[in-house]
């Protein structure tokens, strides 16, 4: 009889109970945020302020917007006429472009590991409805559920129900043994992590690995290849330069850009003499040196920082964990409150590899900042993004927080940090989905945009305070229910 590990029989009881047992996992029962406004008429927005997405251009001041079938139609002083039209007075109030998060996980129920929600289409509603209600009106998913991420986007384009538009890099690449299949196997029971992890990731060991991978992603709808060169927890393996050469090769050969993870300097080089030219965070666990800051500044380089995700997952360790009023708006009450009752020993980490690498998170907290302002001072394209849901990072609230980071640590103006989420972002989602013009208000473009109750230039956090939100040309009903 083959030896089986204690481990794994608890393992098994555990997953028996939980099946006959299925409310010891919570399951959101919570309807979505935001619903449609029906409108088949003409939108005229009037007498507003508008930053079209170009910090370049300013500010055009006290104009109408002429919205029709999804687009911008007109953008000008001119009389706000229409037959059957929408008439909306923006008097007091600024107009941005609909906000881009560059990198989300769409499935996750950014919950706490102590208070497990079930996956399904109503989290997934819920997390959409969020980025909504928080002006987001386009989402990249770095990271899921091939054929799940697949579905979703075949049900939004099926349905005229409201939804941010959607993209997605599909199975991560990564090495056996490295980040996210050790992370996995410490949090999910076996067998389920077998399975969650097939679902997740491609394991890399040798060169043949790799066509078949990205072809499947290209296949199913991936518009990216997604790869892992970090080390969560401390000392697992990661991709190395020969691997990663050959997964850039071959994601050419599919006109696919190739992502990288990474944490620290070293992985950003070993990526970088690989062949990538695109980072989702910066080096988030080491300082970078002053001749790799010269080495990218030579090369077009883009970085999705995520400083709000590595903020606030060493708050979340350290148990200073505070959320905005918007989050507290956003996030399900329950889950909000399993935030604030932790259980004992809830926020310890019982590996030591791990320990370690929520050490270096910490200690590296004010250098991942100083990392960026010398990227930004260099020339590297920096994009948005809030890696949410995931645990203390909320759906739709964190992308605020990430722009408020990047004006306040970061050196960036106000208005650089909302173009890093609209048109910046925008310009590189059009070079890997094909579709221009997002992140940006221009006569013709997409007519995606936020109204905001106040002028952002002067506070950044104004962005947070939102009147409106238009969607694909369709005004949502932000409501909290």
């Amino acid at each position: 009889m083959k030896w089986i590990s204690k481990r794994r029989i608890m393992s098994f009881i555990f997953m028996s109970i939980l099946i006959l047992v299925a409310g010891c996992v919570y399951k959101s029962k919570l309807p979505p945020l935001c619903e449609k406004l029906e409108c088949e008429k003409q939108i005229i927005i009037t007498n507003v302020d508008l930053f079209n997405g170009d910090p370049d251009q300013g500010i055009m001041e006290n104009v109408n917007i002429l919205i029709e079938n999804g687009r911008i139609i007109k953008i000008g002083k001119f009389p706000p006429s229409g037959v059957d039209a929408e008439i909306i007075d923006g008097k007091g109030k600024m107009v941005i472009p609909g906000l881009i998060d560059a990198h989300t996980h769409v499935v996750s129920p950014g919950s706490p590991p102590w208070f497990p929600v079930m996956p399904g289409e109503e989290l997934i509603r819920r997390n959409f409805s969020s980025y909504l209600y928080a002006g987001i009106t386009t989402v990249y998913d770095m990271g899921g559920p091939l054929h799940d991420l697949e579905k979703i986007k075949a049900d939004i384009e099926a349905k005229e129900q409201v939804n941010p538009r959607f993209f997605y890099a599909g199975k991560m690449l990564t090495q056996k043994g490295g980040h996210p299949e050790r992370m996995l196997k410490e949090l999910i029971p076996w067998p389920v992590d077998v399975m969650t992890i097939g679902k997740l990731v491609f394991l890399i060991n040798e060169p043949a690995d790799i066509a078949p991978a990205i072809k499947e992603n290209k296949a199913h709808g991936a518009t990216l290849t997604k790869i892992m060169v970090d080390q969560i927890p401390f000392g697992v393996p990661s991709l190395r330069e020969p691997l990663i050469e050959a997964i850039v090769s071959e994601s050419k050969k599919t006109d696919l850009m190739v992502c990288a993870h990474i944490g620290s300097e070293t992985d950003l080089l070993t990526a970088l003499n690989s062949g990538v030219r695109f980072f989702a965070h910066t080096p988030y666990r080491s300082s970078i040196s002053d001749i790799t800051i010269q080495s990218i500044g030579e090369k077009e380089i883009v970085v999705i920082p995520t400083l709000v995700a590595f903020d606030q997952a060493a708050d979340f360790f350290a148990d200073t964990l505070s959320f905005s009023d918007l989050e507290k708006e956003i996030i399900e009450p329950n889950i909000l409150e399993a935030y604030i009752n932790i259980p004992d020993g809830g926020l310890e980490a019982k590996d030591p590899q791990f320990q370690i690498w929520i050490h270096e998170l910490q200690v590296h907290r004010e250098i991942k900042y100083e990392n960026v302002r010398k990227m930004k001072a260099a020339g590297v394209t920096l994009i948005a993004g809030s890696d949410s849901p995931n645990v203390a990072a909320v759906a739709g609230g964190s992308l605020h927080k990430e722009m408020r980071l990047l004006v306040e640590k970061c050196g960036f103006t106000p208005m650089e940090a909302v173009a890093s989420a609209t048109s910046v972002s925008g310009d590189i989602l059009g070079r890997i989905t094909g579709i221009r013009g997002l992140g940006r208000i221009v006569v013709g473009g997409p007519a995606d945009l936020v109204m905001l109750n106040g002028d952002f230039r002067e506070d950044i956090r104004r962005t947070e305070n939102i009147h409106m939100v238009v969607s694909n040309g369709r005004i949502v009903e932000r409501k909290i229910q």
